[in-house]
């Protein structure tokens, strides 16, 4: 097998981005959010051609919304979410939004897939992973990046100017690991490649079921791998934030969940998906110009201290974007390809950005002077589609046709 491997590259090809981080992020939920996704309405009034999507949705009245499940965790990772239904984004596209709580990637996909929740947040690995599999899904956009911290016992860096910490602290300790984690994926490839280390040699991978903060009461643990908003958490009780895993070559900006939908629902209803994102893309511009609001609407999802909240949404290394950022969806599968975590097979056709795209063109031509969406527009040819195949994979043609297997 051959292609390229941007992991060796020494530039950062990601300045938006991907991973499942394989969790999906997640605080205690605050809200009596349904457990029971609803049905997707039937053909209700909405148009089919996904160019009327605006009449269809926008000039509807209450009792003619459409019904629209979401499935989500509840974490600051999904805020976008969070803030177009509690500011209206997704009524004002035509949609009745009920957010539904779910405990795993498994039991989510299960429900996008059977049409039982019409889009949700999943993990980036299990995202790929099960379409690899053969699930009848698509990847329409992007919902939280990065996210992640290494966390230690103080004691390990009692003594030492913060300004000195690395993962060089790390030699000869023991790491809880979960299989397809954040710690097995980026940080197994932190230490091999990078850093040039052997696992089980010159540090140590302990693999468990799962691993949180508690994992650090055992005293043969030294450290574990978090997501917001436990990073913040985890300092309130006394541990210390190592490393953040978006300061790794090659998975700056790396991906956390990606926005999955059936494929089945999106060519039935596509300018429903239209809608939906017209809406999260709304929900961004809100969250990057309205702080204290959007922390609040996080907080009726989110049982956790406004400061935590305020620090884990716009502090370092977590953000969240709509925006597909294609870019980084490969750059994730290359780290699950060269981990051995999935074999080679066509991502590309799972992939679908002209939903996003749409709706992005269709607000910016109705706010033509509104030079935030023009700003978006810009990011969308970077990371979607201002790159050249011979940065990725030989698997794929210079027209981006899947050629079956690698190229010599």
């Amino acid at each position: 097998m051959s292609f390229r491997n941007l992991c060796t590259r020494q530039f950062s090809l990601l300045t938006a981005s991907v991973i499942s981080a394989l969790l999906l992020t997640s605080c205690a939920n605050n809200t009596q959010a349904t457990q029971n996704s609803q049905e997707m309405a039937g053909n209700a009034s909405s148009a089919e051609n996904t160019n009327n999507a605006d009449n269809s949705a926008e000039n509807k009245k209450p009792d003619e919304l459409i019904p629209f499940s979401l499935g989500y965790l509840p974490s600051t990772g999904h805020l976008l979410y969070f803030v177009a239904k509690e500011e209206g984004f997704f009524e004002d596209y035509g949609l009745d939004v009920s957010l539904s709580n779910f405990d795993g990637n498994s039991d989510v996909v299960m429900a996008v897939e059977s049409g039982k929740l019409d889009a949700a947040a999943i993990g980036s690995t299990s995202s790929i992973s099960y379409i690899q599999q053969g699930a009848n899904l698509q990847i329409i956009g992007g919902i939280m990046k990065e996210g992640h911290a290494l966390v230690v016992k103080p004691e390990l860096v009692e003594g030492i100017d913060p300004e000195d910490y690395s993962l060089e602290l790390l030699r000869g300790k023991t790491i809880a690991n979960v299989d397809k984690g954040i710690t097995d994926i980026i940080y197994r490839y932190v230490f091999e490649h990078n850093l040039g280390w052997e696992i089980g040699k010159d540090v140590y991978f302990e693999t468990m079921s799962s691993a949180g903060l508690e994992t650090l009461l055992n005293k043969d643990i030294d450290a574990v791998s978090v997501y917001t908003p436990f990073r913040a958490i985890a300092e309130q009780k006394g541990y210390v934030l190592l490393d953040y895993s978006g300061q790794n070559e090659p998975f700056q900006d790396h991906p956390c969940c990606r926005n999955l939908a059936s494929k089945a629902l999106i060519e039935e209803h596509p300018e429903r998906y239209v809608a939906y994102l017209k809406a999260l893309i709304k929900a961004y511009k809100f969250y990057q110009e309205n702080e204290e609001q959007t922390c609040i609407d996080i907080a009726q999802y989110c049982d956790t201290d406004i400061d935590i909240i305020r620090g884990e949404t716009y502090g370092k290394y977590i953000s969240s974007t709509p925006d597909p950022e294609t870019k980084a969806i490969w750059v994730w599968y290359d780290a699950l390809l060269r981990g051995g975590y999935i074999e080679e097979f066509d991502l590309e056709s799972a992939i679908n950005t002209d939903l996003y795209k749409q709706a992005l063109d269709e607000i910016a031509a109705e706010e033509p002077d509104e030079q935030f969406w023009q700003d978006m527009l810009v990011h969308y040819d970077e990371y979607n589609i201002n790159y050249t195949r011979e940065d990725y994979f030989d698997i794929y043609d210079d027209d981006w046709n899947y050629t079956g297997g690698s190229e010599s």
